[in-house]
């Protein structure tokens, strides 16, 4: 397994414009809870966000971050990812089209793109005639073990 490492932070600037371009208002809260998913390695839960933000804003409640997080997908700036059991939500900050491996023994989550696995998706779904359905993104949950 990689070892996590945390990614460069975002100016404050930059977490405002991508909350008000998505529709949202550019609250303390939000931005420091967008902050910490970006910052974040792979795919955190919103417990781990909250462990991330809480240390500088006691005040902030998991609720709060649960339904931030929940408008930051509503609002096309995260994914919901499931881990391998489907029991934990995990958030993507990758909104591209991309699939992902799940590791049921660590419960780490790998994003995986093949553009001829879409390829041979999209000529599947075409070669079964679906009529009332046109797929136009693909994004497979593939569990099992990393060795």
């Amino acid at each position: 397994m990689s070892t996590p490492t945390t990614l460069p932070l975002p100016d404050r600037d930059q977490l405002h414009q991508r909350l008000t371009q998505a529709g949202l208002r550019a609250t303390q809260q939000r931005m420091v809870i967008l902050e910490a998913l970006l910052t974040l390695p792979g795919h955190p839960t919103a417990e781990l966000v909250f462990r991330r933000v809480r240390p500088a804003h006691p005040t902030i409640s998991l609720g709060t971050v649960y339904k931030a997080l929940d408008s930051f997908v509503a609002a096309g700036l995260l994914k919901r990812v499931a881990d391998a059991d489907g029991t934990r939500r995990r958030y993507d900050t990758d909104c591209s089209n991309h699939h992902h491996l799940v590791c049921q023994d660590t419960q780490e989550i790998i994003d995986y793109c093949d553009p001829k696995l879409d390829q041979l998706l999209q000529e599947f779904f075409a070669s079964r005639g679906f009529e009332h359905f046109q797929p136009h993104s693909f994004s497979l949950h593939i569990t099992g073990v990393r060795k």
